[in-house]
């Protein structure tokens, strides 16, 4: 899907359509915002924040989904750490995150040829110890934040 028809769909399949959304993401009348998310006008166009508006009030992705579809990427839900508000714990989260992107933009690369070489073998080797280093020190970093709501109930 584009993501012209994700806009659509995702005004038209909330309950209420654009009538119900138009004044709760801030745009004068249902009118303008059927117009913004029409593929067949040119005259409107939906911006960004509109979009991450949109997005925020429906709980629908698709916009999303659609443009990382479009750009060969992919997003996910950053995980909800209850027991411990810890910003050094929410990073190394996001760090994995990030270099899990990294196997996966190299393995990429490697299969761009349908072949793989010692040195590839050994390039993706490193990165893979790279996550498996990340994991450990999360795991660590979670068993601590564990132990320290523990011992505050206590």
């Amino acid at each position: 899907m584009n993501i012209l028809d994700a806009a659509y769909n995702t005004v038209h399949n909330y309950p209420g359509g654009a009538a119900a959304l138009a004044p709760r993401i801030g745009i004068k009348s249902q009118a303008v915002l059927n117009s913004k998310v029409n593929p067949n006008t040119d005259t409107h166009h939906l911006t960004l924040a509109e979009a991450s508006k949109l997005m925020a009030m429906t709980g629908d992705y698709q916009i999303l989904q659609s443009l990382n579809s479009e750009h060969g990427k992919i997003s996910i839900d950053l995980p909800e750490i209850p027991e411990c508000r810890d910003m050094v714990l929410t990073d190394k989260v996001l760090c994995i995150g990030m270099k899990g992107g990294d196997v996966m933009s190299l393995f990429r690369e490697i299969m761009a040829d349908g072949r793989i070489t010692q040195g590839e073998v050994q390039d993706m080797s490193k990165v893979i110890h790279q996550m498996h280093v990340a994991l450990a020190e999360l795991d660590k970093q979670i068993q601590a934040c564990i132990d320290n709501a523990e011992t505050e109930k206590a």
